[in-house]
Parts: structure tokens; C-alpha cells; sequence
């Protein structure tokens, strides 16, 4: 296959994913972004063309870039209260590039990634306004967005796949879970209702995180004893599953954090 596909395929996921999820609600739209939408094709890719071993260091690459991505969103939210859409998603980024060096050192043992991306995420999350659960109940109109985060994150698969040769495959994992579409969404949704709106639907995208975890530690573990394409499968359903079940159990630890608001 060669990346165009990879891209349009992708593309065509998260255009559909995007397009059902502005019809529910800030939290699922975020909880969806969250989710290997991206991730996943990309990982498979890199499965299929590099073998079983590429793919246990590129699922490992991605948990840790779970960890980054909420540095990002938690950053965005913060930067947001105070500066505009663009500047925010400049500092935030700066924040999670500024600890790419340190996530390295999590290369070198899946068990200790998951461990240290769950308490990053599920910490930043709690950590996250809760004032903004409201707004998350919200529908949300989009215009072009589904298109313009598709065509981005295609562009991103596309991308994996060229550099995977280049980079490694940690990194190569890494590099498949950047926060992109969370950007493009949070920024138009602060651009045109606010920065609580962003945060609404950067909180489930936080909360979404928990089930790409989840996602690439099964995906690192089951090609090695499972075919690469029913191992994805796999995989992708354990972390739907995660993402439902700490869903539900977040849900209930925001009530507190409401009423000190």
C-alpha cells in the first residue's frame, strides 16, 4: 500500500467519526478525537510493512505519546484563558515538545510507559475545569472542520509511513499520536464560542487517552503471538472498552470538583 492510500484511508475514518460526534455533544466529540483514530491506521501500517518487532516498539512510542498529548491539551487549556486560539496552540505545544527529551527515557519498558502515561492523563484530566462538563452536554455545529481534521490527520498517517524508516520505531509511535485534531478543534471552538468550550472538549479528549493507552499497549503486545491485522482489531476494541469503563469512572470523581467551582 503506499501512503496516499494510507492517508485517504485514514482520512476517511476520522471525517466520519468527526461528523457523527458533533451531533452528541463537546465530551464525545473530544472522547472520539482521543480515541487511535489516527494511531491506529498508522500503527498497522508500520505493523504490516516492518514486522511484529517495529510494532512492539512503535505501540510502546505511542503510549508514550498518550502522556504528551494530555501535556498539550492541559497546556492549551490554561494558555486559552488568556490568549487567543493561535497562541494557545503555539504554547501548548512548546510545552509537550519541551518534554520529548524526558519521555525517551520511557522507551525502554512498556510496563513503566503505561504506568506513567495513565497517572499523567488521568491527573491532568481531574485536573482539568470541571465547569466545563455544561458545556460538554452541548451539541456543537461544525462546517469544515471534519474535513480540514481529516485531511490533517491523513496527512499525518501519510507522513508516519514515510519517516518510520527514517526515525525508529519508538519514535515513529510517538510521532503517530500527535494532538493534531484536537488542536483544530479546540481552536475553532474557542474561536467562535469561547475558551470553555475548548475546554470541554479537550476534557474528553483527555478522558479518550485512557483507551489509545490502552490501544497501544495491546497493540505493542498482540502481533507478536497474533496476526498483525486481527491483532489491531484487538486492539482497538480493548481500548474502546478502557475508554467506556474509566469514562464511567471519571464521570463520577468530577461531581466534587464541580461543587468546589
Amino acid at each position: 500500500m503506499d501512503w496516499g492510500y494510507k492517508a485517504m484511508l485514514t482520512a476517511t475514518t476520522v471525517a466520519l467519526l468527526l461528523t457523527v460526534a458533533q451531533l452528541f455533544g463537546r465530551r464525545l466529540a473530544g472522547v472520539l478525537a482521543g480515541l487511535p483514530t489516527v494511531t491506529g491506521p498508522a500503527l498497522l501500517w508500520l505493523a504490516l510493512e516492518h514486522g511484529s518487532t517495529y510494532a512492539f516498539e512503535a505501540g510502546l512510542g505511542s503510549v508514550v505519546g498518550c502522556a504528551l498529548c494530555a501535556l498539550f491539551a492541559y497546556a492549551y487549556v490554561q494558555a486559552s484563558r488568556t490568549s487567543g486560539p493561535w497562541l494557545a496552540a503555539g504554547l501548548a505545544t512548546a510545552a509537550s515538545v519541551l518534554l520529548m527529551p524526558p519521555a525517551a527515557l520511557l522507551g525502554n519498558s512498556l510496563a513503566l510507559a503505561v504506568g506513567v502515561a495513565l497517572v499523567v492523563v488521568v491527573a491532568l484530566y481531574l485536573l482539568m475545569p470541571a465547569g466545563a462538563v455544561e458545556a460538554a452536554r452541548r451539541g456543537f455545529g461544525l462546517r469544515g472542520e471534519p474535513f480540514i481534521t481529516a485531511g490533517v490527520a491523513g496527512a499525518v498517517s501519510g507522513a508516519v509511513a514515510l519517516a518510520a524508516p527514517e526515525v525508529g520505531p519508538f519514535w515513529a509511535g510517538v510521532l503517530a499520536s500527535p494532538p493534531l485534531i484536537a488542536a483544530v478543534v479546540a481552536m475553532q471552538q474557542q474561536g467562535t464560542e469561547g475558551p470553555q468550550a475548548a475546554a470541554a472538549f479537550l476534557r474528553g479528549y483527555v478522558g479518550g487517552l485512557i483507551g489509545r493507552i490502552g490501544f497501544g499497549a495491546a497493540f505493542a503486545l498482540l502481533p507478536l503471538v497474533l496476526p498483525v491485522s486481527l491483532a489491531a482489531t484487538l486492539a482497538f476494541a480493548a481500548g474502546c472498552l478502557l475508554t467506556a469503563a474509566s469514562m464511567r469512572w471519571l464521570g463520577r470523581r468530577a461531581v466534587p470538583v464541580l461543587q468546589r467551582t
